[in-house]
């Protein structure tokens, strides 16, 4: 019986291993999750978000997202509770200021939410398009959330990418996660430039 409970997890496992890709999908929380290239921002952005994944509406981002200066674009789960946001900001901002916009970031963040924690940042100077990027937890009525915020540089804008699901299943998307951040291309200038 347990050589038969044993190949039955080892055949688990090898299935949930061929899942590790955009192309292929990826399991998260025992759930296969597919993509599909979704463009924002009139074209100029592309990016790979679960497919799944609905507009939020306006009722449930005012009360998801309490300022006025709510994301420009909130792609979510079906609950509602794992959330990906995306804002282009007219803002020049060069490689070595990114660093510093992250910074600022959490800076107004813990005057507006106190009880934020900024677990880890960091910063992908010697990639071909730096970003940098910030890991936080911030206080929901009845529970803490895990929050991402990545920043890029896109010409003349900034381009901010947040993601944020409970705290409890950050583990579990992290790697989903990973996968849409290396998906973003800007279609800018007439010219393709990866960026992540």
């Amino acid at each position: 019986m347990l050589d038969d409970e044993k190949v039955l997890a080892d055949r688990h496992l090898e299935w949930i291993n061929r899942f590790t890709s955009i192309e292929t999908g990826i399991y998260v929380n025992g759930e296969l999750i597919q993509f599909q290239e979704t463009m924002l921002f009139n074209n100029e952005l592309g990016v790979s978000i679960p497919s799944a994944f609905r507009d939020m509406t306006p009722e449930m981002a005012k009360k998801k997202y309490f300022s006025e200066q709510r994301p420009e674009v909130i792609k979510t789960n079906e609950d509602g509770s794992v959330n990906l946001c995306f804002n282009m900001i007219d803002k020049s901002v060069k490689e070595d200021q990114l660093e510093a916009v992250i910074h600022e970031f959490y800076r107004v963040l813990k005057r507006f939410q106190p009880m934020s924690v900024c677990l880890d940042t960091g910063s992908e100077p010697k990639e071909e398009t730096p970003s940098a990027w910030m890991e936080f937890i911030s206080s929901a009525l009845n529970e803490n959330i895990y929050n991402v915020l990545t920043v890029y540089p896109a010409g003349e804008r900034l381009l901010m990418i947040m993601f944020n699901c409970p705290f409890e299943k950050r583990n579990s998307w992290s790697n989903c996660l990973s996968l849409i951040r290396k998906s973003v291309v800007l279609y800018g200038d007439k010219k393709k430039m990866e960026i992540g």
